[in-house]
């Protein structure tokens, strides 16, 4: 699945863009993928591009829309706050579903993911919304739709949706009256960005092998999309790490391939990376026994607290130097994001399935701290990697050793080997953009460097990019001048890139420049967030 993340450092695209982009992802001799999703959630996405994307696909390839290929709109989560514009995206849908209708006689759009939902009734009366709308229009437009319909797609971006999923699912399947097959969307960067990596992790392995346990308690087959970036906080999914990824993942049946591994990576290792999750995906899921899935939500508390911990000393420069990462997509204003992050900390939830009090107390204590308005989560991956602190890092040492004193070191041995392998591949790239000279990071703190320590003394780190020290300590520079208005002296500047790739800052705005010694920062590790 194509997605339109805003995760590239190395391609702004439009939204005039996208519909060619959307045709160049999913034509045969182009990237080759099964469906593109067209974000209408918190994105300037104009209504019509559905109809446009259809169209192209129509006109320029052999591909037939709902058969060949799956165009899927996200669309905005609260019927309640934005009615209107959930009801024009469900026109859009329509419109798209027309022009297919009109040239091949089928139903062009099947499915639609819907962010964050309060109840499974809002999904259910989104779904009974939108098939009204479809019956209106096929009305006045003499199209049949007797035989369509719309299959609802729950993004579960959250904490407290993915750990209770054992409970989520069947209300969801008797709620839609699912009686064939099911897809789920499990989301990564939301839960790594508020309770941490390796909870996040964990999170999505443990939400994939219960809903699997679940299906099949019901009889239905299930198909979870699984979304992901290219950096390890985002799922690490790239040509390199492909065999982790299927790995540590087995059982989802759709990857989000995404702008940052599109354009940052290059269309030949996409290609290749999306021809080897086509082979590679129809793996058996993961089963864990019971006392596994206790020692697993009680390993997440702990690594989520001690990531909060430590991100609630750095929030407040974080906030500040997310007001200066480039948008790579055309967005709205960010209200729709602060209701979103509000309801996917879901704080009364997520303590609901923490067991022990005294943890539970001190998550209570620093979830609030930690982030009073977080920013997209885009921004904050960017922000923390600019200055040389890879979010990766953030409590994960102190959390395993508290792991190791809390379940024993047997335990903590086997979520290494066992449970999550690729910790020790995730760590050892992010490495490679660790800054650990506390005049050079201006995120680093004391606690946040002994964390630090503790992960050396157990995990192989590798030698940081020298052109990445370099242009993140200049940056950081320019982010001190722009936060806290001290003047640095103008350096003339050349930094190798890449192969081929030489960037020189001269004189310029200090803005200009920041702007692009971020993109530059994120050229390098390829990918902005």
């Amino acid at each position: 699945m194509a997605t339109q993340h805003p995760d590239s450092a190395s391609c702004r695209v439009t939204v005039s863009e996208e519909p060619n982009e959307a045709v160049e992802c999913c034509r045969r001799d182009g990237l080759g993928c099964d469906e593109y999703l067209v974000d209408y959630m918190g994105k300037l996405t104009p209504y019509h591009q559905i109809g446009i994307i259809i169209k192209k696909m129509i006109e320029e390839t052999d591909l037939v829309p709902g058969e060949d290929v799956y165009i899927t709109p996200r669309m905005v989560s609260s019927f309640r706050e934005e009615p209107f514009r959930q009801l024009m995206t469900t026109l859009a849908v329509v419109e798209g579903i027309y022009e297919c209708y009109k040239r091949f006689g089928v139903q062009g759009i099947h499915y639609i993911v819907q962010a964050f939902t309060s109840t499974l009734e809002d999904l259910r009366l989104c779904k009974e919304r939108s098939e009204s709308i479809l019956r209106l229009v096929g009305k006045h437009l003499k199209m049949d739709t007797a035989d369509m319909g719309f299959r609802m797609l729950p993004l579960l971006g959250g904490l407290a949706e993915q750990l209770s999923i054992d409970r989520y699912l069947p209300n969801l399947i008797e709620t839609l009256q699912v009686n064939d097959f099911i897809r789920i969307f499990i989301g990564k960067s939301e839960t790594a960005m508020l309770y941490g990596h390796m909870a996040s992790v964990l999170s999505c392995k443990l939400a994939i092998s219960e809903s699997y346990r679940v299906a099949q308690r019901y009889g239905v087959d299930l198909y979870p999309i699984l979304g992901v970036g290219a950096l390890p906080f985002r799922g690490h999914l790239t040509l390199e790490n492909a065999e982790n990824v299927l790995r540590e993942y087995k059982g989802a049946r759709t990857y989000t391939i995404q702008s940052g591994l599109r354009y940052d990576h290059g269309a030949d290792k996409t290609k290749r990376l999306i021809e080897r999750l086509k082979s590679g995906v129809n793996l058996k899921p993961l089963e864990y026994s019971e006392e596994d899935v206790k020692k697993m939500k009680r390993s997440i508390f702990i690594f989520a607290k001690n990531y909060l911990i430590e991100l609630s000393e750095v929030q407040d420069i974080v906030r500040k130097i997310s007001d200066y990462i480039p948008k790579q997509r055309e967005r709205l204003l960010d209200f729709e994001e602060v209701s979103y992050y509000r309801e996917l900390r879901n704080v009364k939830s997520i303590l609901s399935l923490c067991e022990d009090k005294t943890l539970r107390r001190h998550l209570v204590d620093f979830m609030e701290k930690a982030f009073k308005k977080p920013p997209r989560w885009f921004k904050f991956v960017a922000s923390l990697y600019t200055c040389g602190l890879p979010p990766e890092f953030l409590g994960t040492g102190k959390a395993l050793k508290e792991v190791k004193e809390t379940l024993g070191s047997g335990w903590v041995d086997r979520l290494v080997e066992d449970v999550y392998p690729s910790i020790r591949e995730d760590l050892k790239f992010a490495s490679r953009f660790l800054i650990t000279d506390p005049e050079s990071n201006i995120l680093l703190t004391d606690k946040i460097l002994e964390d630090i320590e503790l992960l050396k003394e157990n995990f192989e780190f590798e030698e940081l990019d020298e052109s990445y020290r370099i242009l993140s300590s200049v940056t950081s520079s320019y982010l001190k001048e722009a936060i806290y208005g001290k003047p640095m002296e103008r350096q003339r500047l050349a930094i190798l890139i890449s192969e081929g790739e030489l960037a020189e800052y001269l004189d310029g705005s200090l803005k200009d420049n920041l702007s692009r010694m971020i993109l530059d920062l994120g050229k390098i590790r390829k990918s902005l967030a």
